[in-house]
């Protein structure tokens, strides 16, 4: 494994090779300027194969010295035949040492790391000299990152996706996960709201005998997408409006009719009539604000008018009915 530095002709160097890429960083144009002002500070390493020179650690700092015109680069060079171990463990530790790695480059480290390392104990320990996870589950659940769309690992690279949410979209059909990983990130949506409108479009999906792709496509969402006067609040409420009458038809029916009905009583602010959660029960309530003892009053004596209204019977009546 004894290195050398070399002067090599970057037209040898395989850079499409990318056996050992752990970087997620694709921006060069800091790192051009750098080199084409102070040089490269630290060359890359790289492994001779037959045809040229495969990247070990570096593959950015190539890639810039190309990018201002140069031809050659000093780097180290391994010795020809360098085992695959020594390789990924140079290749992580470059890494390591420049920043904390991300998740896409800690699922990429441990995925090469599993090649030289098939058993699950030898990793876990080979991980931890390294400064990668050392639980199991976790390493795990890692591995699986960087076996995603590259559309969903970029989710998870802008904090967008957290790793459970990403791995569910990747349990997806692939154009449905990459699909719902941009609409995720368009609207800005967090962890709770990603997962309500995953749940229910995948339970529409069920409900419907669907693909979930057929419930992507639906022209009430994609109006809603493209409506030019609601910012990405405003598609979201509407979204999760759509989505829950469509999963809740029934439900949905019975709020409208309730609301119909509920103006029809023509109360007045400061006084709700609240339904059963999901009008799944038959117990009503009323809510009632005042700021003094005559607008308690006022509303005591509303509230005894709404009552004896015929409309209010009609609604506890239809709710009755609706949990039978």
């Amino acid at each position: 494994m004894l290195s050398t530095e070399q002067t090599v002709l970057l037209e040898q160097i395989h850079l499409e090779d990318i056996t050992f890429q752990v970087t997620t960083e694709a921006a060069i144009g800091t790192l051009a300027t750098s080199i084409a002002w102070l040089g490269v500070m630290h060359p890359p390493v790289l492994l001779p194969v037959e045809s040229g020179y495969q990247v070990v650690c570096g593959f950015r700092r190539i890639a810039a010295c190309k990018s201002i015109g140069l031809s050659r680069i000093t780097a180290k060079l391994l010795s020809p035949g360098t085992d695959n171990l020594s390789c990924v463990q140079l290749a992580i530790a470059d890494n390591l040492l420049q920043r904390p790695l991300n998740l896409i480059e800690t699922s990429r480290a441990l995925v090469l790391l599993s090649g030289v390392y098939p058993d699950p104990d030898d990793l876990r320990k080979t991980a931890v000299l390294l400064g990668l996870p050392d639980n199991f589950s976790a390493i795990h659940k890692l591995q699986q990152l960087s076996g995603l769309a590259p559309e969903i690992q970029e989710g998870v690279l802008s904090n967008v996706l957290s790793m459970a949410m990403a791995l569910e979209l990747g349990l997806m059909e692939k154009s449905s996960g990459i699909r719902l990983s941009k609409l995720f990130g368009y609207l800005k949506l967090g962890l709770n709201k990603q997962r309500e409108i995953l749940t229910t479009i995948q339970e529409i999906a069920f409900r419907e005998h669907l693909p979930v792709n057929d419930v992507l496509n639906a022209t009430e969402l994609q109006q809603i997408m493209l409506h030019e006067k609601w910012d990405r609040s405003q598609k979201t409420v509407h979204i999760r409006q759509y989505l829950r009458c469509r999963r809740y038809p029934s439900i949905s029916a019975f709020e409208s009719d309730f609301g119909a009905k509920v103006q029809s009583l023509d109360l007045e602010s400061g006084l709700a009539l609240i339904p059963p959660r999901d009008f799944e029960g038959t117990t009503f309530s009323f809510h009632l604000n005042f700021n003094n003892l005559g607008e308690l009053q006022h509303r005591l004596s509303r509230l005894t008018e709404a009552s004896s209204s015929p409309i209010l019977s009609e609604i506890l009546d239809g709710c009755r009915i609706s949990t039978r």
